[in-house]
């Protein structure tokens, strides 16, 4: 008997170690909304052999402050989490009048993808993000060049702080660097872009 009730102490002592040594696993859900500051710049170069050493530079200059909706999901072990979040925006930006060239250059309806990694702090959870998106482009001066980027590649980093346990601000900075071929024009442009987001989410 005495035997017995020595497993008993054992096999309880045990599980209770090996409990406290399991990592704590969480998931959260969440969507929000967010104010950006986009800004695009580019350079570009003619493809066509008579026009090799007449570039154009572009930025935009109206339309850079806007809404755009994000949703996404964080699988947390212990501390540490990854997880995939999309967004869309509506407009980005608009360069009203480019130099030497006809019309004005907009971008809109930008649609990613990411996959996150972070370490949460107490409230924090501090992250950088990997992915990818599309982006509609309209140049009024060549409705027949291709008015869609495809796949290109985004980065950055940023911060969430939850303030309850449904709500949380964050701010996050984004930067890519992508390619438009222009065939009727035959210019090939470089655009880089930052862009600044202040997040506001709610996780259900």
């Amino acid at each position: 008997m005495k035997i017995i009730k020595f497993i008993v102490v054992v096999f309880f002592l045990t599980f209770n170690v090996n409990a406290n040594e399991l990592p704590k696993i969480d998931t959260k859900y969440y969507l929000g909304i967010y104010k950006s500051f986009d800004k695009f710049s580019a350079i570009a170069l003619s493809t066509y052999t008579d026009h090799f050493d007449t570039p154009y530079y572009t930025e935009t200059d109206a339309e850079k402050r806007n809404l755009g909706y994000f949703l996404g999901y964080n699988f947390y072990l212990n501390n540490f989490f990854i997880g995939a979040e999309t967004n869309f925006q509506e407009n980005i930006g608009k360069d009203q009048s480019i130099a030497g060239l006809n019309g004005s250059v907009t971008y809109e309806k930008m649609k990613e993808a990411k996959l996150k990694i972070g370490y949460n702090f107490d409230d924090f959870d501090f992250f950088i993000y990997l992915g990818g998106g599309d982006i509609d482009t309209t140049w009024t001066a060549y409705h027949n060049d291709p008015s869609k980027i495809n796949n290109y590649y985004t980065r950055g980093l940023g911060i969430d702080y939850y303030f309850n346990e449904n709500f949380f601000l964050g701010l996050n900075l984004d930067e890519t660097t992508f390619d438009i071929f222009y065939t009727e024009s035959l210019y090939l442009e470089e655009v880089h872009k930052r862009s600044l987001r202040l997040r506001f989410g709610y996780l259900f």
